[in-house]
């Protein structure tokens, strides 16, 4: 991840750019006073519902951090930064050409903003205890549970697979279960292809390291994909 140090370093986003934002929790001191006030009181109370400590810390980061980038890509007062959901739940910013998506798992978190059109972002902690055959079964089809059965390492190909269809969902608005089993994956010598296009939206891995798949799903081709660490920038003035 490149790091970018103050807020009037951060580019505008350009035409077919999908700029993604990270942050690992786990490396910085609890600062939730300092990202909640930033926040509104509706997001603070179903934060404050939360009974972990380490949760609501990865919550109001994630939330503060779309107001924060967010209002530098618009050049706004984060604070007043108002979001709206559609029918299906997925937040928006009204009246603006303005597209974003966040994903957390574990103590990462990850952001997508564009200019150009829907953007969807999944990341996936890769972990041990799940029954990845089981859900296969419900949610892929025979095809992707035939590869993942063929596979050397099944479990991580299952994760790549549902980063992949969740970037997905997540872009086009569908509900995430509702969407899983429409979408079908190819899948050559183990592995998805890095770039590809899945019905209207057009899908590209994100490098998160062995133990994260990640996946990013947007609606025009991805001309430009910078990752950059939210972590070292210093927002406050």
């Amino acid at each position: 991840m490149e790091e970018i140090k103050f807020i009037d370093q951060i580019k505008s986003l350009d035409l077919g750019e999908v700029a993604i934002w990270g942050i690992d929790i786990s490396e910085m001191d609890y600062e939730y006073d300092k990202y909640s006030r930033l926040l509104s009181k509706e997001e603070l109370v179903k934060i404050n519902r939360l009974k972990n400590k380490q949760s609501r810390l990865k919550s109001v980061v994630a939330r503060s951090g779309l107001r924060i980038l967010s209002g530098v890509y618009l050049n706004k007062d984060p604070k007043k930064i108002i979001f709206k959901k559609l029918h299906n739940g997925k937040p928006i910013i009204d009246s603006h050409k303005f597209y974003f998506n966040l994903s957390h798992s574990l103590n990462w978190i990850v952001w997508a903003f564009s200019i150009s059109g829907k953007v969807g972002v999944d990341l996936e902690f890769i972990r041990d205890n799940v029954a990845y055959e089981k859900i296969a079964d419900r949610y892929f089809h025979r095809c992707e549970i035939q590869k993942m059965n063929q596979s050397n390492d099944p479990k991580r190909l299952f994760f790549d697979l549902w980063a992949a269809k969740e970037s997905l969902v997540k872009a086009s608005g569908k509900g995430v279960f509702a969407g899983m089993k429409d979408i079908t994956i190819p899948i050559d010598h183990d592995v998805i292809p890095p770039n590809l296009r899945i019905g209207d939206f057009y899908l590209k891995k994100v490098e998160a390291g062995s133990r994260y798949a990640c996946s990013l799903a947007s609606e025009v081709p991805i001309s430009k994909q910078p990752c950059y660490d939210f972590g070292g920038l210093q927002w406050q003035s």
